[in-house]
């Protein structure tokens, strides 16, 4: 995290010193020097739940993600990460990087934070427990709990954003915020509303997530043409009071492979089996034939079993080693829960899994 730090500094400085002495060369290069940065850290080191790093270094964890690496996710990186996403954000304004805060927020942030806020786990591996971190100079604390609130301050910054005569929502939470309201239970359901409490001519843009293939956008109940995943929309309207925006988006859940291993995530949250829903075998592998990218039409949301669970679904997937057996041939009904919720009871008796097994062939 301290080169990414690094690097959002070298931003700030370049901001600066592009304010007092105009426009040059010099800062273009050093911009492409932190956006290619960060390009090949998400391309290459970040995993299904935004988070990244091994023992506080880069080892090419996207592609060994469904390994049990040691030390994974450190809690400094992870936030780190999302303030470097958000200063590139503020200086390319291309919504990819807000797709990659939202990732890690619903998912490797909140996941490691305990679930009464009191404090961030040093470490938060995809598959195991949730626990508490190293104490630091012999206090009852470490950095990762002092770093973590920061995370909040980023997703709550990159939220709205006004410019001129130009406003946008990169995120889609319950929030009153500058003559609109809008009402949402993202991304456990698949809507927003936005309300408007203000007058006038303005341009209001929406992020469309790049997973959302078929998001639809209305004002007043009309349909609007042109929605494009990854991209913003924009609503130009001279608005009146109570006019109405309605998102929906498209959130099936999708199955990833890698390295004979197969996990799923729904909208920008990953899912996991935990231990709580005492529905069998979480280490039991899958049969082959689940494809990557492949969208799973057999999970559906159910009612959670605790308050300790934020979302939970049924699957029924083809689950078992025994399936020469009539019985054993037939599917499996699990229970999937979202990433954050997974082992929030900081026990040790409380395990989860996002990366499963799957079955190797004999000419493989």
């Amino acid at each position: 995290y301290e080169m990414m730090s690094c690097y959002q500094g070298m931003l700030d400085y370049v901001e600066e010193k592009a304010k007092a002495e105009g426009e040059g060369e010099r800062w273009n290069d050093l911009r492409r020097a932190a956006i290619m940065t960060a390009e090949d850290i998400a391309k290459e080191e970040i995993n299904l739940a935004g988070g990244c790093a091994c023992s506080e270094s880069w080892f090419h964890g996207a592609k060994k993600q469904a390994r049990p690496y040691v030390r994974l996710q450190e809690t400094c990186v992870t936030t780190t990460w999302m303030r470097f996403c958000e200063k590139i954000l503020s200086v390319t304004d291309d919504p990819k990087w807000a797709d990659q805060i939202e990732r890690t927020f619903y998912n490797a942030y909140l996941g490691a934070m305990k679930a009464d806020g009191s404090e961030f786990a040093g470490y938060t591996p995809l598959s195991g427990n949730r626990y508490h971190g190293q104490h630091h100079c012999y206090m009852h604390t470490d950095c990762c709990t002092a770093n973590g609130p920061r995370g909040f301050l980023c997703f709550l910054k990159e939220l709205y954003r006004r410019n001129g005569d130009t406003a946008t929502f990169n995120f889609y939470a319950s929030a009153l915020v500058d003559g609109f309201d809008m009402y949402s239970l993202y991304p456990r359901t698949d809507t927003a509303r936005i309300v408007s409490h203000t007058k006038g001519p303005l341009k209001l843009r929406l992020r469309i997530p790049s997973w959302s293939e078929k998001t639809v956008v209305k004002l007043n109940g009309k349909s609007l043409d042109g929605v494009t995943a990854g991209t913003y929309f924009t609503i130009e309207n001279d608005w009146k009071l109570g006019d109405i925006v309605e998102v929906k988006f498209d959130m099936p859940v999708i199955a990833h492979a890698l390295e004979h291993n197969v996990a799923f995530t729904r909208g920008p949250v990953l899912l996991a089996r935990d231990s709580r829903f005492n529905d069998g075998d979480l280490t039991e592998p899958f049969r082959q034939g689940v494809k990557d990218g492949r969208t799973m039409p057999t999970f559906a949301a159910v009612r959670t079993p605790s308050d300790d669970f934020w979302m939970a679904f049924s699957a029924i997937l083809p689950i078992g080693s025994h399936h020469a057996n009539p019985e054993g041939a037939n599917p499996e009904t699990v229970f999937f829960c979202d990433y954050a919720s997974a082992g929030n009871t900081w026990c040790r008796d409380n395990y989860y899994r996002t990366w499963f097994p799957v079955e190797w062939g004999p000419m493989e």
